[in-house]
C-alpha cells in the first residue's frame, strides 16, 4: 500500500514540475515576443524611413506615417510660461494648446525633421526647426526656423542645404557625410540645426552661393532677422 502511494506521489510531483516548466516555457515565449514587437515597433518609428520616397512619379507619392510615428515637440511656444506639445501631421503642425494657430506646411508629406530650438530671440517663447517633405527628385531643401508671434506662425528665416543634412539622418555615401563629420568632430549638438546662440546671434551650417558649406551668422531682434552675413566657410575645395 506504501509502495503505491509512493508511486502516486513521485507520478504527481512529475506532472506537476512539467505543468510549472510549461507555464514557464509559455512565459518566456510571451516575454520573447513582446521584445520582439516592441524592437519591430521601435524600428518602424525612425522618422527618416516613415515617409516613403522612391522613383515613381512625384504625384503618386502617399503618406505613408502613422498616428503613432507623427513627430512630437514640447516647449513654451507662445510664450505664456506655460509648456504644450507640437504635433506633425501630412499637411500641419498643430498643438494641444487650442489657442495657438495651426502652421500649416507647403506640402502635403508632412516634415523629415521636427526640433525646439530653444528660445532663440530671448523673450521667453520656444522657436522650432523643421524641414518639409518635397514633392520633388532633388536632393537640395531647407532648413526652416519658425517663431510665434501675434497669435500666429512666422517663419524667422530658412538656409539652403542638403535633405541628408538633417539632425535625423544617418549618411552612408561620402558625398553626405560632411556636415554630419563636421559637427561631430566639432562637437556641436546633432540633433539640432542652430549650431549656437550669441548675443542675439543665430549661427548655423547652409550652402554658401559659391556651392560650399558656411557658417551664417544671423541677428534677431524683435523675432525679425535684421541682419544676415557669411562667416567662414568650412567646406574645403574639391576641384
Amino acid at each position: 500500500m506504501f509502495a503505491e502511494l509512493k508511486k502516486k506521489y513521485y507520478f504527481c510531483t512529475l506532472i506537476f514540475y512539467k505543468t510549472e516548466d510549461m507555464k514557464r516555457l509559455v512565459c518566456l515565449a510571451f516575454v520573447m515576443l513582446a521584445i520582439a514587437v516592441a524592437v519591430k515597433a521601435q524600428e518602424e518609428l525612425k522618422p527618416w524611413t516613415d515617409v516613403v520616397i522612391d522613383s515613381r512619379d512625384p504625384s503618386k507619392w502617399t503618406w505613408n506615417k502613422t498616428e503613432s510615428s507623427r513627430f512630437m515637440i514640447r516647449g513654451d511656444f507662445d510664450g505664456d510660461g506655460f509648456d504644450e506639445n507640437l504635433y506633425e501631421t501630412a499637411t500641419k503642425l498643430f498643438s494641444d494648446n487650442k489657442e495657438i494657430t495651426d502652421l500649416t506646411l507647403d506640402g502635403d508629406l508632412g516634415v523629415y525633421f521636427l526640433v525646439n530650438e530653444g528660445d532663440l530671440d530671448g523673450d521667453g517663447g520656444d522657436e522650432i526647426s523643421f524641414m518639409v517633405v518635397n514633392r520633388d527628385f532633388s536632393n537640395l531643401n531647407a532648413f526652416r526656423v519658425w517663431t510665434y508671434k501675434n497669435n500666429k506662425w512666422k517663419e524667422l528665416f530658412q538656409v539652403p542645404v542638403h535633405e541628408w543634412d538633417c539632425p535625423n539622418y544617418k549618411p552612408t555615401k561620402q558625398e553626405e557625410m560632411f556636415t554630419y563629420l563636421w559637427k561631430q568632430k566639432n562637437g556641436y549638438d546633432m540633433n539640432r540645426i542652430v549650431l549656437k546662440l550669441h548675443d542675439g546671434v543665430v549661427d548655423v551650417i547652409a550652402i554658401h552661393p559659391n556651392g560650399r558649406y558656411a557658417i551664417e551668422h544671423i541677428k534677431i531682434v524683435n523675432k525679425t532677422p535684421v541682419k544676415r552675413e557669411w562667416g567662414t566657410i568650412i567646406q574645403p575645395r574639391n576641384d
